[in-house]
């Protein structure tokens, strides 16, 4: 405890000052069987797009849409990782965030320490995405010690013998729980299995009792899932599913307390304290570029030439994240504080530094009200944003609950004074049978004066071949839709998935302090002394461009060892006119590219993957073409030595006849020196040349990378 207090205060000396959003949320794991479902959440609107490589591998790409943001979470360019270890079975589990802030397609990379098939999809919102991870046969768990005394246990019954009508009946309702449990309809779930067990005994009543106590961990009631795992090593001790459940029941905290005497609940309250869960790491990096161009260009005289090198870039990067689980008498106290800072070692250069999370969060009981205060993202989805204050979630009833949300916006695109936040939303996670959604108000103001009121609806829908999201957001200042969007993915037979995307949406989200960018004013109230509110409201919508996007992606393995896939993506962004100091901005008009990729695993080791891409590109503007290999090898001789080469080759030509050409290999490596320590570097080169009507232009630049991450528990 007293490690990690230090930890933290550290931690806030480094990175106290202004807010940025990070795009990485909390990640947790539970289980279903012998899967295991990793659910990672993110402070910004996702969509799904693909998982590669479809072979068994410790090694994965996850690609996603990041659909909205925030501007700092948009043009974020620090790497992040969140790290969960191992733990009921599971491998150390690492994920990975490559920001690329001109890539509206971003990546996760997922590691295991051993290879494990997996599989991705959307969560349950448009703020979560989902890894299934399915055990090896026989994997568990350590078991609790004597869970129960050595006379209770039996040799397993015979499986019992029900007339044929109630076997039917039971498994229907068995197949009909499995296939809500798949849909993430735990309470349906959990409804289908009661009225298995009310029936007399079967063929499926085991199986039942097992699928029970995965159905109340789904529902995040652990307290019942304990109940019925208990149960089940009482009447199965020595069943097919024993193992399982005895380390599921180990997991989240062995049985029940029976009622006790005060003197021997006090005695066993102080021979087994409350559990504590630390967790966290440190992680600093340099990062280093050059750039040398030589200019040939026409003049009257003759040839004129130019030849430039400079310093590009010269930072080091520090990045912390700390948390901390404590049980109490209460339910459950947690702490999360995550930043980074920027030390800039050029010339006149300015440093930074940001703290993306910082809060206390109290949780009373499995089912119980939540609060959390403190910097946070919103804890439901919709159009949300990061900020300073309190949150509460208040349960109304099983899958329905309320949360309210107050405070300070923490990372505004305009900051104006005495700002002011509001948001509840009505969050139901079973609406009708595989429906769920949510509804929300949002309400944010400066100086007294609304400055977005907004109403919003989530809707999704999940099954056995996949999953439906749509989100609609809508302004009652500006009374104009700030966004609508469809993200939905289909399972195909053949292990083909295909995932679309339609999205139009409002850049920045409409509010009124947007107007602030074009005026050069500060407060509202300023500019409503030399203009009237209507003006206000038309110079903050010209500030904010409609942007559309339409996405479709198709991917299926092709053998064993190689998948392929397949992206069509439309986007366009508006004009935008001239406002006060804000200048015009044409439009992008329709640009679209189409891309191919072939994933190869496994090819001449255990533990390589390939990667090789083609991309075109298509605009009013210009026509381009991509190609690029990557590649990754862990060496039999140096297993905790992961290299990664990779080469890429861009040509464009636009409507000036101007053709440029680059050329870059890079390679990256990575090496676990210890359990807890890692050391890290990437080199890019990259060779560019640009030929036009009287110019020529020779350029070549040099970008670096080298760093340490520390697991601090």
């Amino acid at each position: 405890m007293l490690s990690f207090l230090r930890s933290l205060g550290l931690l806030a000396l480094l990175l106290a000052g202004a807010a940025q959003a990070q795009t990485l949320g909390d990640i947790d794991v539970r289980s279903q069987g012998d899967l295991r479902i990793v659910r990672i959440r993110f402070n910004a609107s996702v969509g799904f797009v693909g998982v590669q490589p479809s072979g068994t591998t410790d090694r994965y790409t996850l690609r996603f849409e990041l659909l909205a943001g925030e501007e700092p979470v948009l043009r974020q360019a620090t790497d992040e990782l969140r790290r969960l270890p191992a733990a009921d079975g599971l491998p150390e589990l690492s994920v990975a965030y490559e920001a690329a802030p001109a890539n509206r397609i971003k990546q996760l990379t997922v590691r295991l320490a051993q290879a494990l098939p997996l599989e991705a999809r959307q969560g349950p919102n448009a703020r979560s995405l989902e890894l299934l991870l399915r055990l090896p046969e026989g994997t568990a768990a350590a078991p609790a010690t004597p869970r129960l005394p050595a006379a209770a246990l039996r040799a397993a019954e015979p499986a019992p013998t029900a007339t044929p009508e109630i076997e039917a009946q039971a498994g229907a309702l068995l197949a009909q729980a499995r296939e809500a449990l798949a849909a993430r309809q735990a309470d349906a779930s959990v409804s289908r299995l009661n009225e298995l067990l009310k029936l007399p005994p079967n063929g499926q009543t085991q199986t039942a009792q097992e699928l029970i106590g995965n159905a109340w961990e789904a529902a995040d009631d652990a307290r019942r899932a304990r109940i019925e795992y208990a149960l089940y090593l009482r009447l199965y001790p020595q069943g097919e599913g024993a193992s399982r459940v005895a380390a599921r029941l180990t997991a989240l905290g062995g049985p029940l307390q029976a009622s006790a005497p005060a003197g021997a609940a006090s005695a066993a309250s102080a021979a087994a304290p409350p559990p504590k869960i630390f967790s966290g790491s440190i992680a600093q990096y340099y990062y280093g570029g050059k750039a040398r161009s030589k200019s040939l260009v026409n003049i009257a005289t003759g040839i004129d030439q130019a030849t430039l090198s400079r310093t590009t870039e010269s930072a080091i990067v520090t990045s912390a994240d700390l948390s901390a689980r404590f049980a109490n008498g209460w339910g459950e106290t947690r702490a999360v504080l995550r930043g980074s800072g920027s030390t800039n070692l050029q010339s006149g250069g300015k440093n930074s530094n940001s703290i993306g999370s910082a809060y206390l969060e109290q949780r009373f009981g499995e089912q119980g009200p939540a609060v959390r205060a403190g910097r946070q993202s919103p804890i439901s989805g919709g159009l949300l944003g990061l900020f300073d204050g309190v949150s509460l979630v208040w349960p109304l009833a099983n899958g329905l609950r309320v949360d309210v949300m107050g405070g300070v916006p923490a990372s505004a695109l305009v900051s104006a004074p005495s700002e002011q936040l509001f948001a509840a939303v009505l969050e139901a996670d079973t609406l009708f049978e595989r429906w769920g959604g949510n509804f929300y108000l949002l309400d944010q103001s400066t100086e007294g004066i609304s400055n977005r009121r907004a109403l919003g609806a989530e809707l999704r829908w999940a099954g056995e071949q996949g999953s439906i999201n749509a989100l609609t957001d809508y302004d009652l200042v500006f009374n104009a839709l700030n966004a609508v969007s469809l993200h939905g993915s289909l399972q195909l037979p053949q292990q083909t998935t295909v995932t679309v995307l339609v999205d139009e949406r409002r850049a920045p989200s409409l509010q009124l302090t947007n107007a602030l960018i074009s005026s050069g004013v500060v407060s509202l109230k300023t500019l409503l002394q030399t203009r009237s509110l209507a003006q206000i409201k038309d110079d903050a919508r010209k500030t904010s461009a409609t942007a559309r996007q339409f996405l479709v992606s198709a991917s299926r393995p092709l053998s064993p060892r190689w998948q392929g896939s397949a992206d069509l993506r439309y986007s366009a962004v508006g004009a935008l006119p001239a406002v006060g100091d804000f200048e015009a901005s044409a439009a992008t008009g329709a640009q679209y590219s189409l891309s191919a990729q072939l994933t190869g695993t496994n090819l001449y080791s255990q533990r390589d993957v390939h990667n090789f891409n083609a991309s075109l590109i298509t605009t009013p503007f210009f026509n381009g073409l991509q190609l690029a290999y990557n590649n990754l090898s862990v060496l039999s001789a140096w297993p905790d030595l992961t290299l990664e080469p990779s080469i890429r080759f861009y040509t464009q030509r636009d409507k000036q006849q101007v053709t440029i050409n680059r050329i870059g290999p890079g390679t990256r490596l990575a090496w676990k020196a210890s359990p807890r320590a890692s050391l890290m570097g990437e080199l890019l080169y990259e060779v560019s040349r640009s030929r036009g009507p009287g110019t020529s232009d020779n350029s070549s630049s040099v970008f670096f990378y080298v760093g340490y991450r520390y697991e601090l528990f």
